[in-house]
């Protein structure tokens, strides 16, 4: 019970944190600039969490019995196969390419910089949604990716590697919603 109730107030300050670091500590090689996760991760991250905290509650309300016991193993491997999921997501700006896996994927998709046909910035106001940013490359498929604070500082590196590439990187201003 103890460990439950220690996982439950812990876990808010895990999931903002533990997607991050995990990408990072196992992605990051030299040259990475940043390694990004989409925000579908958290809600893995949380779903993984849930499945712990679940499996000692249910210890304790079933008085760890063999019932019990076996219902609690098969959460914690449910929610092992949630953590391992969600550690599969990245997205890795380097000096040399972009990577990405996609959520609920197993392929890693990798692109030269000079593979990038067009850049699109979209910046929305705050209180109209989330700003975004499209790489489209040369074989049509698109990679967006939401603009938040921690991206805002890649941004000029990533203009000036676009322009070393000679792609021109589009900035639609969005205007405030009335």
């Amino acid at each position: 019970m103890v460990i439950g109730i220690a996982l439950l107030l812990l876990a808010p300050a895990a999931i903002f944190l533990l997607p991050n670091f995990v990408a990072n500590s196992i992605y990051f090689k030299t040259g990475s600039w940043f390694i990004f996760v989409s925000g579908g991760v958290y809600l893995v991250y949380t779903v993984a969490f849930l499945l712990l905290i679940a499996a000692f509650f249910v210890l304790f309300i079933m008085y760890m019995n063999k019932k019990s016991i076996l219902i609690s193993l098969g959460l914690i491997v449910l929610a092992g196969v949630s953590f391992y999921i969600a550690s599969l997501n990245y997205t890795m700006l380097s000096d040399d390419r972009i990577t990405y896996r996609p959520l609920l994927s197993f392929q890693s998709h990798s692109y030269a910089w000079g593979e990038v046909d067009e850049a699109v910035y979209k910046s929305v106001p705050a209180d109209d949604g989330k700003s975004e940013f499209d790489f489209k490359f040369k074989d049509d498929v698109t990679l967006t990716l939401t603009v938040n604070r921690l991206f805002m500082k890649f941004l000029s590196p990533i203009e000036n590697r676009l322009s070393h590439e000679g792609v021109e990187m589009d900035k639609i201003l969005i205007p405030k919603k009335e």
